[in-house]
């Protein structure tokens, strides 16, 4: 069969012996080799599969149908499309985790204002020596009031009238830093030494002087459960802490 390849004269007018073809096809050129065809056939292949897929997620997303012309010259439409529903799901996520951070900070701020319970302390497992260096408990016996004297050298009258305002099961324990004070003649109580101090340091103003006026006296209230219930850090007078002294009986 023969074949007509450009530049080597006039096509022939029967198509290249190729009869009854669709006249727009033009003029149908028959090569010798057929291996010449095997970059118009790859190209041809590459191009369908392009235009299954494009035509695949144009089923997907909804879209009509496209035209071969269109497949030729494809819009950036649909691309556009694509980045844009995905713009949106990352924007729509980051909202919804902003709402939610916002929502837990309200909660913590809402329960961090909530009021704090009180807190009782209880008396400190803790053993002084008396005026004959016997070690006595503070938690031997209650309910107790210990009046911490430090230093006061005028204070015979307050011990006089705590041991008088004290119900009777109240132990009354009266305490110094240096040396187990002295008891006013016909009171009946208990003297202690304290020597670092430990119950200003844990229930009072500190064993620090310049944090509070030397002299003043700390009077602690304990029930019979061993709570310190009241602690009054400038009990000079049995009219600071009469009441709360009574209530212990």
């Amino acid at each position: 069969m023969g074949s007509f390849r450009e530049g080597e004269g006039t096509p022939p007018s029967d198509n290249g012996g190729v009869p009854d073809l669709p006249p727009e096809w033009g003029v149908v050129v028959i090569p010798d080799d057929p291996s010449e065809l095997d970059r118009e056939s790859l190209a041809l292949r590459r191009q369908r599969r392009r235009s299954m897929r494009r035509a695949k997620w144009r089923r997907r997303l909804g879209l009509p149908a496209r035209t071969g012309s269109d497949d030729e010259n494809p819009p950036v439409g649909t691309p556009l499309l694509i980045m844009a529903i995905a713009i949106v799901a990352a924007l729509t996520s980051l909202f919804a985790i902003t709402l939610s951070t916002r929502t837990g900070s309200g909660t913590t701020t809402t329960t961090r204002s909530a009021p704090a319970p009180a807190f009782t302390p209880q008396m400190m497992d803790l053993s002084l020596p008396d005026a004959h260096g016997k070690p006595v408990s503070l938690r031997g016996s209650v309910p107790e009031v210990i009046l911490v004297l430090d230093g006061c050298s005028n204070c015979g009258q307050l011990i006089r009238d705590t041991v008088a305002a004290a119900p009777a099961k109240v132990r009354v324990l009266i305490v110094d830093q240096k040396k187990a004070p002295t008891l006013p003649a016909g009171v009946t109580a208990t003297a202690l030494v304290d020597r670092q101090q430990a119950l200003l340091a844990t229930y009072g103003a500190g064993p620090d002087r310049n944090a509070r006026l030397a002299g003043q006296v700390t009077a602690m209230l304990v029930d019979s459960s061993g709570n310190v219930t009241r602690t009054f850090s400038h009990a000079n007078a049995i009219s600071d802490f009469r009441d709360a002294l009574t209530a212990l009986g």
